[in-house]
């Protein structure tokens, strides 16, 4: 490790220091886990920021004061998610590449699959505050997208995907992969075409 910081670290560490101890608070009275939260903090993976927000994700420097929550894979920073607590359902990321919170539980349940075992299971979480509120258990799509439908299907049947009630026929109808030709194999008339 060379020690240096890249533009997206520096960003989240200026968040991180900006974010008051009332803004925590108020995150665990909306829900959050406590201790994860405080996990969070001690880590500099939340803080508080002044953001522009736009179709193509967030700048810093602008009138939105937001929650700035790390995206992180296999322990590197990725992206930052900037939320709204007064709306729960709608974020924006900063680079586009952390398409989901707890990337690592995919990691996870992939590790699980090569060990051979029988029961996994993967909580799948509507919002970034349903994620913070399971203490970070499972993962929250950020976006649904070829990427994380792709991570999503490379899971496999041995995985189940535990969402609440009335998501599931939804999330089963985008994981479906369609559009592809039916493959048939005949014995007569044809040569070998590979």
């Amino acid at each position: 490790m060379t020690g240096v910081l890249t533009d997206l670290e520096r960003e989240m560490l200026a968040a991180a220091a900006a974010m008051p101890f009332s803004a925590v608070r108020k995150l665990i009275a909306m829900g959050a886990d406590r201790h994860f939260a405080a996990q969070l903090t001690g880590a500099g993976d939340l803080g508080i920021g002044q953001v522009t927000i736009s179709r193509a994700g967030w700048e810093p420097h602008g009138p939105d004061r937001r929650l700035l929550l790390s995206v992180r894979r296999l322990g590197a920073l990725i992206d930052v998610v900037a939320l709204a607590s007064h709306v729960r359902d709608e974020w924006s990321l900063r680079t586009g590449l952390g398409w989901a919170l707890g990337m690592d539980a995919i990691d996870d349940a992939q590790a699980a699959l090569a060990r051979e075992e029988k029961r996994i299971r993967v909580r799948l979480h509507a919002t970034p505050f349903d994620w913070l509120s399971a203490g970070g258990d499972g993962l929250c799509v950020l976006d649904w997208c070829a990427a994380s439908l792709s991570e999503l299907r490379l899971l496999g049947e041995r995985v189940t995907i535990e969402v609440a009630p009335g998501t599931g026929e939804r999330l089963k109808a985008m994981l479906a992969y369609g559009g592809l030709p039916r493959v048939s194999e005949i014995t007569h008339g044809m040569g070998i075409a590979a």
